[in-house]
């Protein structure tokens, strides 16, 4: 067994682990790593060569009165942890598994200063022993006991008793049993029932209701496009929205089933979420304005006479959506939102309307709706601003977000009982992995042979792009939190991070001479373009548009210049270009454009619209635009890539529709390639030779409702 004996800082291999800050770093340069993976990095290091058993690693990361799914967070923990590590389970450098028993520290370590190997299992290094050392023997026996203090003090304060995580008591179990999907949860007034929407295929799907604590489900309503239910003050009545054919419906209907009632028709907005108001008499929703769903503003619906009121004035680039009334009825919760949709905030405002107040400073994702605490104080919301999504509270006077205890993985959409039970809160957890497939052609219109996985790393990923020789793919992953920009090997799916931004970096696009990859980025509330040069070029800015969303880069194919939309204020996306290494930007359309993509003889642009189907061209020197195709949908402007012969689609992204298609030019016919076996994610992808297709492909997904109990 090793030395437990650890200093301030032990490496191995080309990682350093301080201690005292508790830092992961490669070759110098800081990992994210969460707090309990780093806790189980810690734990193993301290006794490195030995085995850890589950249960002491159980013990360490979680109080004796908490109750989650331990295997579920330890098993999730421990992947996160060979993830920043880059190690494998099956072929492990540092972290070997040791069947039905725990986990083992296997590689050399290294104190700070001159390499010294510190694991007991390398006796060779350890025989000789200087008189200098000898002599030296009571200043460094001193030492030793120095940091073993300052290590036992750091545990002791991670596990006192009396510490906040063992106050907390919290209970987390899963709250429905049925199969399938279930989502966008809700609590009644008094706590004791949930509604929720619920996707098990056509017969299956709708409203569900569920008593806490009980063991079956009643079918409410029976639209696949049900969602986002609400309650009623009195909690006889749920009022719901209904999506189709981009129109959005809210209905209402008895809590315990009957007949529906329909309230409001109107074109379908941005986000989602509806609010009761607690004297009954009006509903909070996100109404279109001027029949966009990109411009959506917050207005009540009144039950009297059906006729809604804006009350939320949005800035021209932003967008409101997801209110909630507080306990009192005397403020409203909402989100506003950016164009771009990955800059997302919490405001609070008088019920009645009137100036909203910002609680949130972070320009990231939110997921769901949030929700008031009881006594009206906090909110709780869903981000990823701890990397992970995960649950947040923020006082509604204003104060920094902190973190709720708790919930275990991918939590949103909170809910909490505004008038009942307390100490309940019941989320939403949603899990999910897509992974890069490959399609090999023998010809345009033809394939070669079945597809196969190319790149199957977990976490999330989106918008697959092959390098010009074909050797490498880049993509967004979620993998470590954020979303970043990731390379790998198509052949030995080695992986690289290229961005590590803190924030929404996605849309990569290779140059022609595969050096350099542009991409947007997020870094407040409006995107910019950015080049990082591969590998390991620190990503630069690219001066584009001042105050605008500049978004969606790609490469002519000469590489001089770089292509991307933008759009100010109230305006629609449009195209322009830039000069790679600097310059004035030139805009190239007038009506609309997004997704630019130059022909391979530098003649044409082919684009397509943000808020309109299809696929537009017009001559890259200027000139009239022409429909190509019209097949692609609206808000599917990933799902293409250009050929010399044609374009290649998705006209669907939905299982069983999701087949990728080939659109001739030469004869103006549409050709199908391969139907796919399941839902398909966002980007599609093509080799500059022609012959590979990349795309994404579900392998998993699941979401269920989860339970708090003792919520604080």
């Amino acid at each position: 067994m090793a030395d437990t004996r650890m200093a301030g800082e032990v490496r191995f291999d080309v990682f350093e682990v301080d201690l005292r800050a508790g830092e992961l770093r490669k070759e110098g340069r800081r990992l994210r790593l969460q707090e309990q993976p780093f806790r189980v990095l810690f734990l193993l290091l301290e006794r490195a060569g030995g085995v850890v058993t589950r249960e002491e690693l159980r013990e360490k990361l979680w109080p004796a009165n908490t109750f989650v799914d331990f295997d579920h967070g330890l098993n999730s923990a421990v992947a996160r942890l060979r993830e920043a590590l880059r190690d494998s389970a099956d072929k492990p450098r540092f972290i070997e598994t040791v069947a039905k028993r725990g986990y083992r520290f296997i590689a050399p370590l290294y104190t700070a200063g001159p390499l010294s190997p510190t694991v007991g299992s390398q006796p060779s290094l350890l025989k000789k022993t200087s008189l200098k050392s000898r002599n030296s023997g009571k200043i460094w026996i001193a030492t030793m006991v120095c940091l073993a203090v300052f290590c036992a003090i750091a545990i002791w304060a991670l596990h006192r008793p009396g510490s906040d995580a063992q106050l907390a008591k919290i209970e987390v179990v899963p709250m429905v049993g049925l199969r399938g999907f279930q989502a966008t949860p809700s609590f009644s007034p008094e706590g004791t029932l949930v509604a929720f929407r619920q996707s098990d295929g056509a017969n299956n799907t709708g409203i569900y209701a569920s008593v806490v604590g009980g063991e079956k489900s009643i079918q409410l309503t029976k639209g696949s496009g049900d969602c986002c239910p609400t309650w009623s003050p009195d909690g006889r009545e749920i009022a719901f929205s209904r999506y189709g054919d981009n129109v959005l419906s809210i209905f209402t209907i008895p809590a315990l089933g009957g007949t529906e009632r329909r309230l409001y028709r109107g074109p379908v907005s941005m986000g989602g979420g509806l609010s009761w108001s607690r004297d009954g008499k009006f509903l909070a929703f996100s109404e279109s304005s001027g029949g966009s769903p990109t411009r959506s503003t917050i207005a009540v619906l009144s039950f009297a006479d059906s006729s809604s009121r804006v009350l939320t004035f949005p800035p021209p680039a932003s967008f409101d959506h997801s209110p909630v009334y507080s306990p009192d009825g005397a403020q409203l919760a909402f989100i506003r939102s950016t164009v771009a949709g990955v800059s997302n905030d919490i405001f609070v405002m008088p019920a009645n309307g009137g100036p909203a107040k910002r609680l949130t400073f972070d320009n990231r994702p939110i997921m769901g709706p949030p929700t008031w605490t009881a006594d009206g104080r906090e909110l709780i919301f869903s981000s990823n601003r701890g990397a992970a999504v995960g649950l947040w509270r923020v006082s509604a006077a204003g104060s920094d977000p902190r973190p709720v205890a708790g919930p275990v993985g991918e939590a949103e959409w909170p809910s909490i009982p505004s008038k009942g039970n307390n100490t309940l809160l019941v989320y939403e957890r949603s899990l999910s992995k897509y992974d890069v497939w490959r399609l090999e052609l023998k010809d345009p219109r033809h394939h070669e042979r079945a597809p196969s996985a190319l790149v199957s790393e977990k976490g999330d990923k989106m918008r697959p792009e092959l390098s010009p020789d074909g050797k490498k793919i880049a993509f967004e992953s979620n993998r470590l939190g954020f979303w970043d920009i990731w390379t790998c090997d198509v052949n030995l799916a080695a992986c690289d991070q290229v961005t590590s931004l803190h924030g929404t970096a996605g849309r990569a696009r290779w140059s022609p001479d595969g050096r350099s990859i542009a991409f947007e980025f997020h870094p407040r509330e409006r995107s910019e373009i950015y080049i990082a040069e591969v590998p390991g070029g620190m990503p630069h800015l690219v001066p584009t548009i001042t105050g605008a969303d500049n978004l969606s880069p790609s490469w002519s194919s000469d590489g001089r210049w770089l292509y991307f939309a933008s759009k100010r204020g109230s305006e629609a996306f449009q195209i322009w270009r830039i000069p790679a290494q600097g310059g004035s930007p030139t805009r190239l359309t007038n009506n609309g454009g997004i997704s630019p993509v130059e022909s391979s003889d530098g003649r044409f642009l082919y684009y397509c619209k943000f808020e309109q189907g299809g696929i537009w061209r017009m001559p890259v020197g200027g000139g009239d635009e022409t429909e190509v195709l019209s097949d692609v949908e609206g808000g599917a402007w990933p799902n293409w890539a250009l050929s010399p012969e044609g374009i290649y689609f998705l006209p669907s992204r939905k299982f069983p529709k999701a087949t990728i298609e080939f659109f001739e030019f030469a004869t103006g016919k549409t050709f199908p390639i391969w139907r796919l076996e399941r839902e398909v994610g966002w980007g599609l992808g093509l080799s500059r030779d022609g012959k590979s297709i990349v795309y994404l492909q579900n392998e998993f997904a699941e979401s269920d409702i989860m339970l708090v109990k003792n919520f604080r």
